[in-house]
């Protein structure tokens, strides 16, 4: 009987051990000096979010079809004029003056399917609406990574954050940037 209980205990004790870790692991890996600086970049992407020319330039976008992809985006050259003119526009001019902030590696705007509208430089992807920096951004709150990744755009080390547009109380895009972790 005793050996039976002295079991049930060592069961229950790997058991918690395994639901801590777990828990824990799935809150975040980021230590809490990286975490406050996620979330000050998060309330900085809520007031961006707010910002008229973002809102009028997603909701532009939100209205046209695009006609581009993932593949044919990636065949084109950075200094193409199309690629440029998503920079040169007043919401791309605006990104790419705040992300002169160097804990920014990069700054993008995406339209309701997720596809790109500004920024402050080409992005790797055209089309992020299966990725969660887009599909987990809801309103009134923002989404970050928990792990410290290489950006595809900047390959810097990097959490990954975004914020909804928001028009009506209703989702109508998202900005999102990565911040640089040393």
């Amino acid at each position: 009987m005793e050996h039976k209980n002295l079991y049930s205990k060592l069961v229950l004790s790997v058991l918690a051990t395994f639901i801590f870790s777990v828990s824990t692991a799935t809150a975040g890996d980021l230590n809490p000096k990286t975490q406050n600086k996620v979330d000050a970049y998060k309330q900085k992407l809520a007031t961006w979010a707010q910002d008229p020319d973002v809102i009028s330039a997603v909701k532009k976008a939100n209205k046209q079809d695009t006609n581009m992809d993932n593949a044919k985006w990636k065949a084109m050259n950075k200094n193409d004029g199309k690629v440029l003119s998503y920079q040169s526009s007043s919401a791309g001019k605006k990104l790419t003056k705040w992300n002169k902030d160097k804990s920014l590696g990069k700054l993008f705007l995406r339209d309701k399917k997720g596809n790109y509208v500004a920024g402050s430089k080409k992005p790797a992807i055209y089309n992020i609406a299966s990725r969660p920096a887009f599909s987990k951004a809801e309103p009134g709150q923002g989404w970050n990574s928990s792990k410290v990744k290489p950006d595809p755009t900047t390959n810097l080390a990097s959490i990954q954050v975004s914020y909804p547009v928001i028009s009506n109380g209703e989702k109508i895009g998202v900005i999102h940037t990565s911040v640089i972790v040393e």
